[in-house]
């Protein structure tokens, strides 16, 4: 089977809390098909749940509640040859996916946001199914795939701009390309409503963080909350040397560099230099954020808005990789970034003398 699988990371936005309501996804794969099954829920604000199915005959049913917040749901399908992935809106109301025999694609119906995921999918895939067809070796991931997406989703926008899905597609392309132009213009073919959503107001944000964070631009302010609670902001560091450093805890090459960081703050923390962390944690990771903190002895100052890839800082950064990091001047400009292991010494030998 085809394991079809978008990235969960773009399509999850900031909670907007309120009573759960119940759904309900029946699937039907075709005859003679059994699969242990697994339905994979995720929010920011709740963190990850998982629920146990099997498929029987083809035929499968799963039952549970959302609130508000837009969300992604994922069967994970599996069994001793073949492994696939089904992604829908997990939203209330009857969730139908399709799966006919022959067909190289499931389809989705019953719930308005999967109805126009499955106007979007009819459009891409049929694109990607040419490609192939062409002998063109290629999948959804492929870089060479990401132009022709793109242009599918510019399509489904003009035809569907009041639909949260153009904004979803969009976001997800913006995680994996800096094009800043290109994707202000899509968006500004969102509906008012759309753009100005929370996360309309995200993408916006992730937008204008590509026009920032290089080199010789002013480093872009930004408050977040420290380990107490108390919101600390970058201009509190206006007239030093401050290395911003996002990081966080499911992050091994970022832990990797502790060390260095260790060392750098030692040597020069006397001399006009401070660190500013900035974890890229979830709020169902306060206390391992916390735990590892004072475990890695990282004594400089750490904040967190417990956003994950959301992080208010993050998008003003452009950041969507760990770790990164940004050294700025004490007039408040970027003078490096991304230094990594003696790196970080080196440089700030040079500036601080």
């Amino acid at each position: 089977m085809k394991k079809v699988l978008f990235p969960l990371m773009s399509l999850m936005p900031v909670a907007l809390m309120a009573q759960d309501r119940p759904f309900t996804i029946t699937g039907d794969l075709g005859p003679g098909k059994n699969f242990k099954m697994e339905l994979v829920q995720f929010t920011v604000s709740t963190g990850q749940k998982k629920q146990p199915g099997q498929a029987v005959d083809g035929k499968f049913t799963f039952k549970g509640a959302v609130n508000r917040e837009r969300q992604i749901g994922q069967i994970v399908m599996q069994d001793a040859q073949r492994q696939g992935s089904l992604i829908f809106y997990l939203e209330p109301g009857n969730i139908n996916i399709t799966w006919p025999a022959g067909a190289r694609h499931y389809k989705l119906s019953g719930t308005p946001l999967n109805k126009d995921l499955q106007a979007f999918n009819t459009l891409f895939y049929h694109a990607l199914d040419s490609m192939i067809d062409a002998g063109e070796s290629v999948n959804e991931y492929s870089k060479t795939v990401w132009p022709v997406k793109l242009e599918i989703t510019k399509k489904f926008i003009r035809s569907h701009p009041g639909s949260p899905v153009g904004l979803d597609q969009l976001n997800q392309y913006a995680i994996g390309n800096k094009e800043p132009a290109t994707l202000e213009a899509a968006f500004k073919m969102l509906k008012p409503e759309i753009q100005k959503s929370e996360k309309g107001i995200e993408l916006a944000n992730r937008i204008k963080g590509m026009r920032s964070g290089e080199v010789g631009d002013m480093a872009p302010v930004f408050k977040s909350p420290d380990t107490e609670g108390k919101i600390v902001s970058l201009n509190d560091f206006k007239g030093k040397y401050v290395l911003v450093d996002f990081w966080a805890t499911w992050c091994m090459p970022c832990i990797a560099e502790f060390p260095h960081l260790r060392k750098a703050y030692d040597n020069f923390k006397g001399k006009n230099f401070e660190i500013l962390g900035v974890s890229l944690d979830r709020p169902d990771s306060k206390e391992k954020w916390l735990k590892m903190i004072k475990e890695e002895n990282l004594v400089w100052k750490q904040v967190s808005d417990l956003k994950w890839w959301y992080s208010d800082a993050a998008f003003l950064y452009n950041v969507n990789s760990a770790p990164a990091n940004f050294l700025v001047d004490p007039s408040g400009k970027i003078i490096a970034k991304n230094l990594r292991g003696e790196d970080l010494e080196k440089k700030l030998a040079e500036v601080l003398h």
